[in-house]
């Protein structure tokens, strides 16, 4: 079993060059005056930057995307129009939520690498049957769909392709692009902290480490080629994910049983749990 390609959220062109000597084989970016889900992320301020960055990394023998996943009405007609400037000046592909998006691109004969993102809630065959029609070649998995129930999704007939969060650190717990939970708050949003009545703590119920690692093992196994970085409103956090992802990426690409796997992903885990513990003390 091969190793994964690594995809991670950008802002500037400071982080495309940290990450492309990081090793990252793809990169996505977002611009402050297209609404893109991150709160807080860092993004470009114009047009000509995304194209230059891309310029950057097709010369580096990388790709780079561009997210517009939370388009509301109001900026439909110039997120097409910008997006149309995007591919005409040579980036990759673009990563789409809203339907209504991808019709506008459709009636402009946009043609590029459509990525469906995460928040569009592809969670079963038909659903991606339907989005293929509109000439989607990838689609970031759902974060609460188990490898399980995306076997049908992995195995389409159209050539669509996945991805998937590495979702020990970087997983909702709630349905994300539904969720309206505050999401203030440096490492840890409001929905991940505890609760206390008492001596006694609560928290919001989620699958372990351990699951989610057997899952990505599971991905991985089922044909799931590229595993992906978010964008963190803390650049240093999102560094420390990468490297993370990175030493995973490259376990899997050993082809150890599954149980072995999973016990050295853990130590990797671990190792990392406390840069993000001091790392969380220093923000």
């Amino acid at each position: 079993m091969r190793g994964m390609k690594l995809q991670v959220g950008i802002g500037s062109l400071e982080e495309l060059d940290y990450y492309l000597g990081e090793g990252a084989d793809e990169l996505y970016c977002g611009l402050y005056s297209i609404p893109n889900h991150v709160e807080g992320a860092r993004n470009f301020s114009a047009p000509a930057e995304v194209i230059a960055a891309g310029e950057r990394a097709r010369r580096a023998g990388r790709k780079l995307f561009f997210a517009a996943n939370e388009v509301h009405k109001e900026l439909l007609g110039r997120t097409a129009e910008t997006i149309k400037e995007l591919v005409e000046g040579g980036i990759d592909g673009v990563i789409i939520k809203d339907l209504a998006l991808l019709d506008a691109l459709r009636e402009k004969k946009v043609r590029t690498h459509y990525i469906l993102s995460t928040l569009s809630y592809c969670m079963n065959a038909e659903t991606l049957a339907f989005y293929s029609g509109y000439g989607i070649k990838r689609v970031a998995l759902p974060e609460q769909l188990a490898p399980a129930e995306a076997r049908e999704l992995l195995r389409n007939p159209y050539g669509v392709q996945a991805e998937v969060f590495l979702k020990h650190r970087e997983c909702c717990i709630n349905y994300n692009g539904l969720c309206f939970l505050d999401c203030h708050g440096g490492l840890t949003t409001f929905c991940k902290r505890p609760f206390r009545t008492g001596k006694d703590e609560y928290r919001m119920a989620g699958p372990g480490a351990a699951e989610r690692l057997a899952e990505l093992y599971d991905y991985r196994r089922l044909g799931v080629e590229v595993l992906k970085v978010g964008r963190s409103p803390v650049k240093e956090a999102s560094r420390l994910i990468f490297r993370e992802a990175r030493q995973i990426a490259a376990l899997l690409g050993l082809g150890l049983p599954k149980e072995r796997f999973v016990a050295r992903a853990l130590r990797i885990k671990a190792g990392f749990d406390a840069l993000y513990r001091y790392l969380g003390k220093t923000i």
